[in-house]
């Protein structure tokens, strides 16, 4: 399978050389096949966010290289922009970058400076509202009237409409009540889905990826710890809590009924595969 993303070596140390010398990521390699739906997780200050935003261009990396579809993006540094149009980010608080009159006009900043016609550009945002499932009656609206779920939905939809080959999201739930944090996290799935775009989520929370993601990166203090499916990474519960990282609550609670001496398997990070467990354990209990 193609690789879209291929980091090597990549590290990236601020004020070098200086006293406030400090590395925010060290020898990083890993790759991305495309359409993969990969989650980067750690705590803060980890370098996650540091991290991503190598991957359009957005950090020079102290040492190392970051290829997109086998292009070294730092090969030709006149030539960065077109990574960022294959690479979309969208930042933490992203609504806190909306500066359009109207949510159409927020929506089809992008795809303008890709010079596209006017009759594409608004092909492509109202494609965009319906991704993040937005009525097209908000495209007259100020972003500035809208709730904060519905402005982070618009922010997303900005992104999302200049169609890049690789999604970024960093952070994207932080901040929502559960009702909206739950909207954001369905939408970005289905967009995946539908569209086989290759998307990074970026989260500090295992709640918010362990049920959507195909593979998970877990960074620690600028180094990659564990690198798996779901499954693979959760069954190493234990080396994410000694790292500070929270697990899955149902995951917790089968740890715990591990320590106490029950035979479960404690990679369970979803209730149906809790409630799997649970039917199958008593089922062995009732044969005894």
């Amino acid at each position: 399978m193609l690789n879209v993303i291929e980091v090597k070596n990549l590290t990236q140390i601020y004020s070098a050389d200086t006293p406030f010398e400090q590395v925010a990521i060290f020898n990083v390699s890993f790759q991305i096949s495309k359409g993969e739906f990969v989650g980067i997780m750690g705590h803060t200050g980890s370098g996650k966010s540091t991290l991503v935003q190598h991957l359009n261009g957005l950090i020079k990396p102290t040492s190392g290289s970051v290829l997109i579809n086998g292009e070294d993006i730092w090969a030709e540094p006149k030539e960065i922009k077109k990574f960022r149009f294959k690479v979309g980010m969208v930042f933490q608080y992203p609504e806190h970058q909306l500066f359009e009159e109207t949510v159409f006009a927020d929506i089809a900043f992008g795809p303008k400076n890709m010079r596209l016609s006017d009759e594409e550009v608004e092909e492509r945002v109202h494609e965009a509202i319906q991704f993040v499932g937005l009525s097209p009656d908000i495209l007259d609206k100020s972003p500035f009237d809208l709730s904060g779920g519905q402005k982070r939905r618009v922010a997303i939809a900005g992104v999302i409409a200049m169609r890049p080959d690789i999604l970024i999201l960093d952070e994207p739930t932080a901040g929502l009540d559960p009702k909206g944090r739950e909207e954001i996290l369905s939408h970005i799935s289905e967009y995946h889905k539908k569209q086989g775009a290759t998307v990074l989520f970026v989260t500090h929370s295992m709640e918010d990826i362990a049920r959507i993601v195909d593979r998970i990166i877990v960074i620690r203090r600028g180094e990659i710890l564990l690198d798996g499916t779901p499954k693979e990474v959760f069954s190493e519960a234990y080396t994410l809590k000694k790292a500070g990282l929270t697990v899955p609550q149902i995951t917790s609670v089968f740890i715990r009924l591990k320590e106490m001496g029950i035979p479960v398997d404690t990679s369970v990070y979803t209730v149906e595969q809790a409630l799997d467990q649970l039917v199958s354990l008593k089922g062995r209990r009732s044969s005894y």
